[in-house]
């Protein structure tokens, strides 16, 4: 946090809003008070969603690009960051929109995965070795028809570690995430890469998933996301980069193929069953891991 911080001071001008009408455009002055605790959370919060919306849909520009650095590292320190995660992450998607990140310090890479990567791993996720900590950011097993939710934090996080990690360190994280003794966020893990598949296999961004809603994995943001600055409808020619690297998608399968089996993911279904489910979303939550081992199987080999 602290390299993250001094590789980006305080920008010496305010960052300005993305959409606007008028002769007149917001700026978001109170960001340039010096302690981020002081900030205000809609503010900070309508100035992440404008630098994330705004390369999208009106091309690069130096001012977001700096704010974005600026603000990376101090928002994470925000109480309450939980409510702008996801967000954030799809800030860091469309600011590196390279998954090499040239031009980037070397160690800005392992800063980013030691800082945002692993902000699910932060006490106040967990509950006695269970997801579903006292920020309410991490809540794999949830309410609703299909209750195992994979989406959200959970799939930003996924998808930031995986997008930027070196290939040879993939295997090291796949079995620190299976290691994880928590039935909700196993059976999640599974749903994600059942729904993350397109993204590796099928060459689609988070922009165009169109996954089934029981394969859901969306996130805040990840609309905007289609591999291009600006959108690839507004500049067709504009270079698009894959999502995932075919380096980290091989080492992926590769790890997974020793670390996952059949038996493994229907002994995670059983532990699954056994949880507290309403009633009225048993059936279909169970049908819901069903189908996603089946995806995983028939897709990761």
């Amino acid at each position: 946090m602290r390299r993250l911080r001094e590789r980006a001071p305080m920008p010496k001008n305010p960052m300005g809003e993305a959409w606007f009408m008028g002769g007149e455009r917001q700026m978001y002055t109170g960001l340039l008070q010096p302690d981020p605790q002081s900030w205000s959370k809609r503010e900070l919060e309508n100035a992440l969603e404008a630098l994330t919306s705004g390369p999208h849909s009106f091309d690069h520009s130096d001012e977001w690009s700096r704010w974005f650095d600026f603000l990376l590292p101090r928002a994470l320190e925000c109480d309450d960051d939980s409510q702008w995660y996801p967000l954030l992450v799809s800030a860091v998607f469309v600011h590196c929109l390279d998954p090499a990140l040239p031009g980037r310090e070397p160690g800005f890479r392992r800063d980013l995965l030691d800082t945002l990567g692993r902000r699910l791993m932060a006490p106040s996720c967990w509950n006695h070795g269970r997801a579903g900590g006292s920020d309410g950011l991490l809540q794999p097993l949830g309410g609703g028809f299909y209750a195992i939710a994979a989406d959200g934090a959970i799939s930003a996080a996924c998808c930031l570690v995986l997008r930027y990690l070196d290939a040879d360190s993939i295997d090291g994280w796949i079995e620190s995430v299976l290691a994880i003794d928590d039935p909700a966020w196993r059976c999640a893990f599974v749903v994600w890469l059942a729904g993350a598949a397109v993204l590796m296999f099928n060459g689609a961004q988070p922009a165009s998933m169109d996954n089934p809603i029981y394969l859901g994995i969306g996130w805040d943001g990840h609309w905007l996301l289609d591999g291009s600055i600006p959108a690839r409808s507004l500049a067709p020619d504009a270079a698009q980069f894959a999502f995932f690297r075919p380096a980290q998608v091989l080492a992926l399968c590769a790890s997974l193929k020793h670390r996952l089996d059949l038996s493994t993911m229907l002994d995670w279904g059983e532990q699954l069953a056994a949880l507290s489910i309403p009633e009225h979303d048993r059936t279909t939550t169970l049908w819901q891991y069903e189908t996603a081992v089946v995806q995983v199987l028939d897709r990761y080999g």
